[in-house]
């Protein structure tokens, strides 16, 4: 793979640019205007009054590193290699058990209306042991599971949402042992009502007519009584439950919730639910990359989510996300391990070669790019799949 060279772009046309930020650019005044390493693109909103202010600072090119991909040969080989380290990921056969169970409860649900006190006993635990893996490991993003199959979606989506919830709880409230465990569980619960509807709803690969999306929309309401019944009555996991589809503007369901009236647990939810729908790959729609998804987060901060959330979000994730392949300023190719914080352009990276290749010793290098004001990302190379669980 050979790296491009950073072009000179007239700000006149920025509008009609892709790539990433070469150079900071910065106004007379000291004030950075557009920091070394951002995509062009998320300028997209407000480029017309970006350009405006440039033009007023007698800013007249800004220098651009172009859009880059690797094969999807180059992508697979880089992400074994990522993927084999087992200290970055959740431990594979767990991740496996998790979504088996979750499969069984569905299972029981459908068969006899009811969970077995035994497999709620065993969620709980499992849900505990996940609480662990994520306060010890702050990349738990790269564990997430992909679907192979349609029938598969929702037990390995609930896994995804309990782990990002869990992430995002972290987030919210660090050390908070107990406030992540129950946003674990309320996040491998979240979907329980879909046990009770129709297989060929769930499954359809089409979008859904006017009757069965009123019947999806009476998942949260279903999942609430089965959980209670089974006797789950922890406010904060029957508030996930039922509430992971209201919307912070009250146009969600099932009860029109706005804001606040949200419990806060089911707003966190909800942001983890969609991202996660959005980046992955369905019968009837290619994954969104998690850039992208969280991007359109963002843009729904206000509307949608909670804004805090929301950037709870992007803070935690970074503008590049976990997986995802980036360029150096020195020419050397990573893999985003962790975000940056705060500092959204400057994550923690690990070094590949393009052909996945760690070093002479095999050994993970990584690079806090905070550390090394030196270096910046130069381009987004592309992101792989999620990983495949071999449920």
């Amino acid at each position: 793979m050979s790296l491009s060279k950073m072009i000179k772009v007239p700000i006149d046309m920025l509008d009609s640019c892709d790539g990433v930020v070469a150079k900071e650019v910065v106004a007379p005044d000291g004030v950075v205007m557009l920091p070394m390493g951002v995509d062009i693109s998320l300028f997209e909103a407000s480029i017309s009054l970006l350009i405006k202010k440039m033009r007023g600072y007698g800013i007249e090119y800004i220098y651009i590193n172009p859009p880059q991909q690797l094969s999807e040969d180059d992508i697979e080989e880089i992400l074994q290699k990522v993927y084999s380290d087992d200290d970055l990921l959740i431990d594979k056969q767990k991740a496996r058990d998790v979504v088996k169970h979750v499969d069984n409860v569905f299972n029981n649900i459908r068969a006899e209306d009811d969970i077995r006190p035994e497999m709620l006993d065993a969620l709980t635990n499992m849900g505990s042991s996940l609480t662990e893996d994520l306060l010890r490991n702050p990349s738990v993003t790269l564990s997430l599971g992909q679907v192979k199959a349609a029938d598969e979606y929702t037990f390995v989506h609930s896994f995804n949402v309990a782990v990002l919830t869990g992430y995002l709880a972290n987030k919210l409230r660090p050390g908070d042992e107990k406030y992540l465990h129950k946003m674990v569980l309320g996040g491998l619960m979240h979907d329980l009502g879909k046990a009770k509807i129709p297989l060929d709803i769930l499954n359809k690969p089409a979008p859904l007519s006017k009757d069965e999306f009123a019947q999806m929309r009476r998942h949260p309401e279903i999942g609430v009584s089965l959980a209670m019944k089974s006797g789950v009555q922890d406010r904060d996991i029957l508030g996930i439950i039922g509430g992971h589809h209201e919307k912070w503007g009250g146009k969600g369901y099932p009860n029109r919730r706005k804001g606040k009236d949200i419990p806060e647990v089911a707003r966190v939810a909800a942001v983890a639910d969609v991202f996660d729908a959005l980046t992955a790959r369905r019968v009837y729609k290619s994954a969104m990359p998690s850039r992208d998804a969280v991007t359109l987060i963002l843009n729904d901060a206000g509307t949608h989510f909670d804004p805090k959330v929301a950037r709870a979000m992007l803070v935690s994730l970074g503008l590049y996300p976990p997986g995802s392949i980036v360029s150096l300023s020195d020419g050397r190719v990573g893999v985003v391990i962790s975000g940056g914080g705060k500092d959204l352009v400057r994550p923690v990276v690990m070094l590949v070669d393009p052909k996945g290749k760690k070093d002479a010793g095999g050994v993970p290098n990584f690079i806090d790019l905070k550390n090394e004001k030196s270096l910046c990302i130069t381009s987004y190379l592309g992101q792989g799949d999620k990983r495949e669980l071999g449920v």
